[in-house]
């Protein structure tokens, strides 16, 4: 097994396949951001039971909408928060070339779907560069599951995988799946 950098790991078989694996964070490092992640959802999650044992409580119809408006934005964070959550702890991009087509899955916790491309129409394979700016930095955050690094079109479409991967990981990756296709 070779490893290209602390997250990547690929295993090439004698029949030309070839597995990598991404892990989502890179172990030890990540304990106190993994600790304070698991805080703000478990704050999360109570600041919402706070709020929603005072519907009950109010008489006014005006305030009681308001109140499930609210509850519907805390719903829509709370999933993002555990989902989040849940991709640091157990999760990993699994990629398999064989048979002339890459096979992509987002694994977390063992479920996730598989996306299957045939090489002859994938086009493009490139690294994207990380722009500047606050929504970039928002993606390249910890508590977010975005920033991927490498891309291609396929049948139009771009395709992105490599979440917030190092630089010099993602030429190396790059490469090597370059050389596969």
């Amino acid at each position: 097994m070779d490893y290209i950098g602390k997250r990547i790991s690929i295993k090439r078989k004698e029949s030309g396949e070839t597995s990598i694996v991404i892990l989502s964070s890179s172990g030890n490092r990540d304990k106190i951001k993994k600790l304070t992640f698991f805080i703000v959802f478990v704050l999360w999650s109570l600041s919402g039971i706070v709020v929603l044992t005072q519907y009950f409580l109010l008489k006014d119809q005006q305030q009681r909408v308001m109140l499930i408006v609210w509850m519907g934005f805390w719903a829509y964070f709370e999933y993002k928060i555990f989902k989040g959550m849940m991709w640091r702890n157990s999760g990993m991009e699994k990629i398999k070339i064989k048979e002339r087509k890459l096979f992509y899955k987002r694994d977390v916790a063992g479920r996730g779907k598989i996306h299957v491309y045939d090489f002859d129409f994938i086009k493009d394979l490139r690294v994207l560069e990380p722009k500047e700016g606050f929504l970039e930095q928002m993606n390249d955050s910890y508590w977010v599951i975005a920033g991927e690094r490498i891309a291609f079109d396929y049948y139009g479409k771009e395709i992105k995988f490599g979440i917030q991967l190092e630089a010099d990981d993602a030429k190396a990756l790059h490469k090597l799946i370059k050389s596969k296709i």
